[in-house]
């Protein structure tokens, strides 16, 4: 049986004052998110903090991660200030072993 890959959690901070670009891009984002998947766990803006959102992603390593993630219409449209990549242990909670990959 294969090992479960890894998973990351990926922090975007968007670029300031640019929320309206967001607005016109954000079709084509989420098209795009899709597209990766079943790398692509979840992903969302934070609901407290619209400049900023979370992405759960499945990849080998933080750099498959950052090529998985490089055709982002937000990356291509200078709308992302930052990345952050962190591998992220799913420890606990009733869907934790789907997400990790490894049960139903």
């Amino acid at each position: 049986m294969a090992e479960p890959q890894k998973i990351f959690a990926v922090h975007y901070n968007y670029v300031p004052g640019l929320s309206d670009q967001r607005d016109v891009h954000r079709a084509a984002h989420r098209e795009f998110l899709v597209s990766l998947g079943s790398a692509m766990v979840a992903a969302g803006a934070y609901v407290d903090d619209p400049a900023a959102a979370l992405l759960l992603v499945k990849a080998e390593d933080s750099g498959s991660v950052l090529d998985l993630l490089d055709g982002d219409p937000f990356k291509h449209h200078g709308l992302i200030a930052s990345t952050d990549v962190h591998e992220w242990s799913c420890a606990v909670g009733d869907r934790a072993a789907a997400i990790r990959g490894d049960g139903a």
